[in-house]
């Protein structure tokens, strides 16, 4: 394997584990403010236990998300730094609002739990609207760097357009798929984690799953309207993505299967969670088929996030049918011999691991007791 498609592969992993993480976040975080919300117009206790419940998922993810995005940030950094220098020279506004949306967010989680009780129900479900907002910033704001990628509008010259950048055509379509993304895969995931409680709570896994059933087509319909930017925009990302099937003329003969399989597994989470909210909608929790619609909503996020970005190499940013390949923004300054190669695979494997083990140690026999709070 030569050098810049190992980094660019290890880069890969590294931002499919974050966002592994990210969306469950948007998710979650949406969901637990509306319910908290709704526990206090409707005064019902129940479903106060549930945003506690649901925050908690919440929390737990994001610490990990915040561990893999130090990871990828410091593999961009290390082994990119040109591609970083581009993307704080251009998107210096986008990465600020995503900052700060970063440092707003932690002390408003904190405040969030700490204050659950200790003030009006009134206030409290009031406060989860600007920890909301501050979550959604995170993606909102790096999601130009994406955008950036796909179409680097206002990079040329020695005076970089900051208003180019911020009107790039690739970005609206992007973040909303993006949104409604979070939005589903957090609704099907937390239905999931409810389920595997041995108390079952039939309430609330049919709240999870009806959110998830519902923005199911919306996500479609986001993610179909992407395509059709990014085939007006990005040629050669949609010829490696349709493949011949769909008329394209792919030079990566590996992407475009994936996406296929991506596309079935959609139907398959569709059945699955249409069956599981009928169960539930009856009074019981088909425990397989809730988490099974949780694996399934996060393996479409891996295969997806792995199309759109495995099907631009072996160029990072893109113009029409060619680019800026990746090793002309290598850091030719940090020489990799064979040793650290290995020695980068077995320590991501290696943490990996050890983050599975604990995220699930975290959710399943410690984080969620099974005694009612």
């Amino acid at each position: 394997m030569s050098i810049d498609l190992f980094l660019f592969s290890l880069l890969g992993f590294t931002l499919i584990m974050h966002l592994i993480f990210v969306n469950v976040i948007i998710g979650v975080t949406v969901l637990t403010v509306a319910i908290r919300y709704m526990a206090y117009l409707r005064n019902d206790p129940y479903l106060e236990l549930l945003a506690r419940r649901a925050f908690r998922v919440m929390v737990i993810f994001d610490l990990f998300g915040g561990v893999w995005g130090t990871i990828l940030t410091v593999y961009m950094a290390g082994f990119f730094p040109s591609m970083v220098a581009i993307f704080t020279r251009v998107y210096f506004y986008p990465v600020a609002i995503a900052l700060t949306g970063i440092l707003v967010s932690i002390p408003l989680i904190v405040m969030y739990w700490h204050l659950w009780g200790r003030i009006s129900p009134r206030s409290h479900s009031l406060l989860g609207i600007p920890m909301a907002i501050s979550v959604l910033l995170v993606p909102l704001g790096f999601r130009y760097l994406f955008a950036g990628l796909n179409y680097p509008i206002g990079i040329d010259g020695d005076q970089p357009s900051y208003i180019a950048a911020l009107t790039n055509p690739v970005y609206p379509a992007l973040a909303l798929h993006t949104i409604l993304g979070g939005l589903d895969i957090g609704a099907f995931v937390l239905a999931a984690i409810l389920a595997t409680r041995s108390n079952m709570d039939v309430r609330g896994v049919r709240i999870a799953l009806s959110t998830g059933m519902a923005l199911l087509i919306p996500q479609s319909i986001a993610g179909a309207y992407y395509y059709v930017v990014l085939a007006e925009y990005d040629p050669y990302i949609v010829n490696n993505i349709a493949g011949p099937l769909l008329g394209g003329k792919p030079s990566l003969g590996f992407v475009y299967p994936l996406f296929y399989t991506a596309i079935v597994l959609v139907v398959a989470l569709t059945i699955v969670g249409a069956i599981a909210l009928y169960n539930a909608m009856m009074g019981f929790v088909n425990r397989p088929l809730a988490i099974t619609a949780g694996i399934l909503s996060e393996l479409i996020l891996v295969l997806m996030e792995f199309v759109n970005d495995g099907s631009r190499y072996p160029y990072l940013f893109l113009s029409g049918n060619a680019g800026i390949p990746v090793n002309e923004l290598l850091n030719e300054a940090i020489p990799l011999p064979l040793v650290a190669i290995y020695t980068m695979i077995a320590s991501t494997l290696v943490f990996t691991v050890i983050f599975s083990i604990v995220l699930y140690y975290g959710l399943f026999r410690r984080y969620l007791p099974e005694t009612e709070e």
